[in-house]
C-alpha cells in the first residue's frame, strides 16, 4: 500500500465519524502524539521543564513529582476523555453520557499517572544517603579516632545499602585504631558524627 493509498483510507475512515466522535478521537490522539513525545524526550534524557508545575509549586519544578495539573497528568485525562469519550459514542451513548464517562476516565488516568510519578519519585529518594540515617548503623574506623572528641577521625558507614565515609568523634580516654568497629550514636554536623566503640 503507498502512503497516498494509506493516507486516502486513513480520511475516508475519518469522514465516517460523527462531528461529536471527530472531537473525542481529535483530543485523544493529541494526547497520545504528545504523550508520545514526552516519553520519546525521557527516553534521551531531555526532560522537559513543565511551566504549570513551577506555577503550582513556587518555582520549583518537579520537586515533590508535580501537581495534578501539570503536562502528564493533563495529557493523560485527554488521552482517557477522548478514547472512552469516542469508544462510547460508537457504543450508541448520548454525547453527553460521553462526556461524562470521559471525564470520569480521564480523571482515573490523571490520578493513576500522578500516583505513579509520586510513587516513582519516592523510590528515589528512599535510595538517597542521609547522615541522619546512619545513627544506630555500625561502621568501621577508616583514620583513627583521636580520644576525648578530638577531630582528624574518619568512618564508613553502611546503611540504607550505601556506603559513606563521614568526619567522627569519639569520647573515649584512648584512640580507637583504624579496623575498630564503632557504632553512630549520633550527629555532629552535616558530615561528622559521633561515635562509640563497640
Amino acid at each position: 500500500m503507498t502512503t497516498l493509498a494509506l493516507i486516502d483510507q486513513l480520511t475516508r475512515w475519518w469522514d465516517e465519524f460523527s462531528l461529536a466522535k471527530q472531537i473525542f478521537y481529535g483530543i485523544a490522539l493529541t494526547a497520545g502524539l504528545v504523550s508520545l513525545i514526552l516519553m520519546v524526550m525521557a527516553v534521551f534524557g531531555m526532560e522537559h521543564d513543565d511551566a504549570v508545575d513551577a506555577l503550582t509549586s513556587g518555582g520549583d519544578v518537579g520537586h515533590d513529582g508535580g501537581g495534578i495539573f501539570s503536562v502528564k497528568p493533563l495529557t493523560g485525562f485527554f488521552l482517557g476523555f477522548g478514547w472512552i469519550g469516542g469508544f462510547s459514542l460508537g457504543r450508541g451513548a448520548e454525547v453527553w453520557l460521553a462526556v461524562v464517562l470521559g471525564c470520569m476516565a480521564g480523571g482515573a488516568m490523571m490520578a493513576l499517572i500522578v500516583f505513579m510519578f509520586r510513587a516513582i519519585l519516592g523510590i528515589r529518594s528512599d535510595g538517597t544517603a542521609r547522615i541522619e540515617d546512619a545513627v544506630g548503623a555500625v561502621g568501621t574506623v577508616y583514620v583513627t579516632l583521636p580520644p576525648a572528641k578530638a577531630g582528624g577521625g574518619q568512618v564508613t558507614v553502611t546503611f540504607r545499602g550505601r556506603q559513606e565515609t563521614y568526619g567522627a568523634l569519639q569520647a573515649g580516654e584512648q584512640a580507637v585504631p583504624s579496623g575498630e568497629k564503632v557504632k553512630v550514636v549520633s550527629l555532629i554536623d552535616a558530615r561528622t558524627v559521633l561515635v562509640e566503640r563497640l
